[in-house]
């Protein structure tokens, strides 16, 4: 009932219900039972970036493989002025594998990309955790890409019906837009 000269409802003491079950025996010492606190020493899983697609993939193989081609060759020209064939072949593929294990590996190690992945807004992660790639993931995934991937187009016209283009060795190809909303806290679902 209200209390017309102060438009209040009286004060009632606060009567905590009974739970519909007898309560067990061991529950009545603890005031917080351990369900509430439901892991608490567990780390929040890390929100991975969407992966790139086969298009954006298909780019930047493409400018990365030309600026090794090219570039392996223009290291071979230079230093072999006025040798013998033989010697600029040498000198040509040992240019091409030391260009190509710099650019893939050392760039996403310590830049977390190449030029062509650049140009194309694409960062190298680590699958688990989208922290920095590590070396040895680097060059692991710089021998996979040397030898199976460009093997798996190939492959797939008799029949593997694999995904052809995962990501080897624990890296992932990211949107680097992504990464830049996460380092900024404002990561949101697509």
């Amino acid at each position: 009932m209200i209390d017309p000269q102060h438009h209040q409802v009286p004060q009632q003491p606060y009567a905590p219900q009974q739970p519909y079950a007898p309560q067990h025996p061991y529950q009545q010492q603890y005031q917080q039972p351990y369900y509430q606190q439901a892991y608490p020493y567990a780390q929040p899983s890390p929100h991975i970036p969407r992966e790139v697609g086969d298009l954006r993939r298909y780019l930047f193989s493409f400018i990365d493989g030309m600026i090794t081609f090219f570039g392996g060759f223009g290291i071979a020209v230079h230093f072999t002025a006025g040798k013998s064939t033989g010697a600029y072949w040498v000198c040509a593929a040992i240019a091409f594998f030391g260009l190509s294990f710099v650019h893939h590996v050392l760039g996403a190690v310590l830049f977390r990309t190449t030029v062509g992945k650049f140009l194309c807004m694409t960062r190298v992660v680590r699958a688990d955790d989208a922290g920095r790639p590590r070396f040895w993931q680097a060059v692991r995934r710089w021998l996979l890409g040397l030898t199976w991937l460009p093997m798996q187009p190939i492959w797939s016209w008799f029949g593997d019906d694999g995904a052809p283009y995962e990501d080897g060795c624990g890296l992932r190809y990211v949107h680097s837009g992504d990464l830049r909303r996460q380092r900024n806290g404002r990561m949101t679902a697509w």
